[in-house]
């Protein structure tokens, strides 16, 4: 008796029970781990990708080619396609799409589907095609931020709409992609957050409702990378128009000073952008073959600062980016 209550008094009873708390997390870490690496052959399926002229889209086309998977790559340009055909095997097929016109989504359905064996759906929906605008809120025209909205957003979802069929009979995955902005809105680039912003909400509605047919939705959170929207040239004379379109009395509130800011900033991101664009479709493959997906892939220091940006108190994020007008 005395021996059972010094083993109480000391409370090695507890002993036990701890050691099976610490024994279930970490067979729990191990089965999380293990599960991802096993991977899922894609040398017999097929992958749709939106955006596949340049960036993203155009190396994770090339990359699944080499996998073996059947990669129907949409292309904005002639010119896309063909750079595109001229870098992959011919079991590589490209079509022509702008995502904001929904005539050409049901007509890339209707030939995909003729393309497909009776059997076999798409495995997987890679909606990458995106645009992006730099500038205040105020000197950006109303029709240039829907622009925005109608690739990046509304685009991607008529595409998920018409294609999710096709996705649903052979139980594959969505793969969307965002971006670190679509968690952290930053000045100048207000059009963009807000179209990443909602690719997330979307994703987010998507997953659940899709989850019964066991379809798995993943999200594509890139930092800031060397792609075709990080092209210097272009974004300075895209923002000197929207100065040149300006009223003179936005003009003057504003001066030319800070249209000389905003060009500075634009070659200072442009310069500090990540090289490593592989990263990126790194993180797409994953998200294609993994037996457990994740929900969200941060790539990049940077988006992975934004996770952390996103979950301080809103006045201490703010203070990171007061500026003086």
């Amino acid at each position: 008796m005395d021996k059972l209550l010094s083993i109480l008094d000391n409370g090695s009873l507890h002993f036990p029970y701890t050691t099976i708390a610490i024994a279930f997390t970490l067979t729990f870490i191990i089965f999380r781990f293990f599960s991802r690496r096993r991977s899922i052959a894609l040398d017999q399926k097929y992958v749709l990708i939106t955006g596949c002229d340049s960036g993203f889209g155009r190396e994770t086309a090339i990359r699944l080619d080499k996998m073996g998977a059947y990669v129907l790559a949409t292309c904005l340009t002639e010119e896309g396609e063909k750079s595109l055909r001229s870098a992959t095997s011919d079991k590589l097929k490209t079509f022509r799409l702008d995502v904001t016109n929904s005539e050409q989504i049901k007509d890339l359905y209707e030939d995909i589907q003729r393309l497909l064996p009776s059997d076999q759906g798409v495995w997987g929906l890679v909606n990458n095609a995106g645009i992006a605008i730099t500038g205040p809120i105020e000197w950006i025209p109303l029709q240039k931020s829907k622009r925005v909205a109608n690739v990046n957003l509304w685009g991607m979802i008529d595409v998920t709409k018409t294609f999710l069929s096709l996705v649903k009979k052979s139980r594959g995955r969505v793969v969307n992609m965002s971006s670190m902005l679509g968690r952290v809105s930053l000045p100048h680039v207000s059009s963009y957050c807000i179209t990443k912003y909602g690719v997330q909400a979307f994703s987010d509605a998507l997953r659940r409702e899709m989850n019964p047919w066991g379809i798995l939705v993943s999200i594509i959170e890139p930092g800031l990378f060397k792609t075709a929207l990080a092209h210097t040239e272009r974004n300075i004379q895209a923002t000197q128009d929207l100065w040149d379109d300006l009223s003179p009395e936005l003009k003057e509130e504003y001066g030319e000073r800070k249209l000389n800011q905003i060009k500075k900033g634009i070659i200072k991101v442009s310069e500090s952008a990540n090289p490593d664009t592989y990263k990126v479709v790194d993180a797409v493959i994953d998200a294609l073959t993994s037996q457990r997906p994740k929900t969200r892939y941060a790539v990049g220091l940077d988006a992975k600062v934004s996770i952390f940006i996103s979950f301080m108190p809103t006045f201490i994020a703010d203070s990171f980016f007061r500026r003086r007008k």
